[in-house]
């Protein structure tokens, strides 16, 4: 399960994604990169379906982490994901993210349940723009507020 906490985190530092060289996309239309890199390979030479997977699960991390920057002591954890492997992925792999409600609506919900459900559509492309899998994380969001129960 992953879990990240907004308060100075980076994604890029996490010791996973550390190991697999995932980076910032050059590319301003994409939010991250995973280098092409043969130890990626699985049994029919395309990248393995659980790199793709690691790619897009930090991407949604790091989309939820901008989108919700100035929200304090908040701790996201990965409750559910949908994936669809759409493509075969050769080569370096970049990533889009979104999400799946109103930012309006989460916030509200934030300040007045102190959690939240929030869903991060997650789609990754080869360089050739070609889409090669889709995926939905549902984030459980808790504000951590230790004052409240004080």
């Amino acid at each position: 399960m992953t879990h990240i906490q907004t308060s100075g985190m980076d994604v890029f530092s996490i010791p996973f994604n550390k190991f697999l060289g995932l980076e910032p996309s050059s590319d301003p239309a994409y939010l991250m990169a995973l280098p092409a890199k043969s130890e990626y390979e699985n049994h029919i030479r395309t990248v393995h379906a659980s790199v793709l997977f690691a790619l897009a699960e930090a991407s949604s991390g790091l989309f939820l982490l901008r989108e919700f920057a100035e929200v304090e002591n908040a701790v996201p954890v990965v409750r559910n994901v949908e994936v669809k492997y759409k493509k075969p992925a050769n080569g370096t792999i970049r990533s889009k993210a979104s999400l799946a409600a109103e930012k309006t609506e989460v916030l509200e919900t934030l300040k007045n349940k102190h959690r939240v459900l929030v869903a991060v559509h997650v789609s990754l492309y080869d360089l050739n723009d070609v889409l090669v899998m889709q995926a939905t994380f549902e984030w459980f969001v808790l504000i951590n507020d230790q004052s409240r129960n004080r």
